[in-house]
């Protein structure tokens, strides 16, 4: 077993958020967006309510309900289709301080394992997609289950449950036997706490938030499909690289690859190298082939290998 020391135990807060912000990881970012949105409706919501007082009785809570609506995805296929952006803001959405928290807190704990096991890109994949299959199929429910028929016109769904679930869950399919230690609880494999989870949902859908529940569900779904077959984890966010040049800036694309195949072109890099800093050393680099010395000067200036 390792212990690790930690880097920032002598960095004040400041330089903490600091550096927290300017680290350009897909987790850090999915938390900056999602609480930047909770503070911007959160002062909105103070502003509206200092001009309430001075116009109208419950002006804010009228105002702050439309703007809401605008970006919560609604069971009613009519609206939906009025509002399909929906489906994807939703999944950013907080309006109560307990959501987002224990929203983010997942996030982070399931998010920081996730990076370990997949592509850094994968994270906004996982997320976005389990968000909004969460989404699609709490509308599916909500308008063919008759249980919910005399609510589906007014039903809404917002947070990013679905998304952080579908993390949660690809994750523990990835790693199912990997130990978390748990305050109170000890060592438990992470594929029993995923399980958790989705039992809970599961059983709470005829208690109360039926809608969050099953969102969470399609999310757990989605996540588990993703780690589990290669097709699934095919779906990649397009990833560009800029190059400056002395006379002009190029873009270009790079094209998504499976886990699979990066691991095995990496794996081949390695080899190569190995063999020509073994030539190296036996006969001196002047013996090396053109090939070599091109393949040789590609791999020195990577900043990751």
């Amino acid at each position: 077993m390792r212990f690790y020391s930690n880097p920032f135990r002598n960095v004040n807060i400041g330089n903490r958020i600091t550096c927290f912000f300017r680290n350009p990881s897909p987790l850090n970012r999915l938390i900056i967006i999602n609480v930047s949105i909770y503070i911007i409706l959160l002062l909105l919501k103070v502003f509206l309510n200092l001009l309430g007082f001075l116009f109208v009785k419950d002006f804010s809570t009228t105002v702050t309900s439309i703007i809401t609506s605008w970006l919560s995805v609604p069971a009613n296929l009519a609206t939906l289709v009025s509002r399909p952006w929906t489906l994807l803001t939703s999944i950013f959405v907080h309006l109560d301080f307990l959501h987002i928290f224990f929203n983010l807190l997942v996030l982070w704990f399931s998010g920081t394992i996730f990076l370990q096991y997949f592509k850094k890109n994968a994270l906004y994949i996982v997320y976005i997609f389990g968000g909004i299959i969460g989404n699609i199929l709490f509308i599916l429910s909500y308008n063919y289950f008759p249980v919910f028929a005399s609510i589906s016109n007014q039903a809404i769904a917002l947070g990013a449950s679905g998304g952080v679930l579908a993390v949660l869950v690809a994750t523990a399919t990835k790693a199912p036997n990997l130990k978390i230690n748990l305050f109170l609880i000890g060592n438990i494999a992470l594929k029993w706490i995923a399980i958790a989870f989705v039992v809970i949902d599961i059983i709470s859908i005829p208690m109360s938030n039926s809608g969050g529940h099953l969102a969470h569900l399609g999310g757990s779904l989605f996540g588990f499909l993703y780690a589990l077959f290669p097709q699934v984890s095919t779906i990649h966010m397009p990833s560009f690289k800029f190059r400056k040049s002395m006379k002009k800036r190029k873009y270009s694309y790079s094209h998504s690859k499976t886990d699979e195949q990066y691991n095995r072109e990496r794996s081949e890099n390695r080899k190569k190298i190995d063999e020509i800093l073994d030539k190296i050393s036996k006969s001196g680099y002047q013996n090396l082939t053109k090939e070599e010395k091109e393949i040789l000067f590609k791999t020195s200036n990577k900043k990751n290998w």
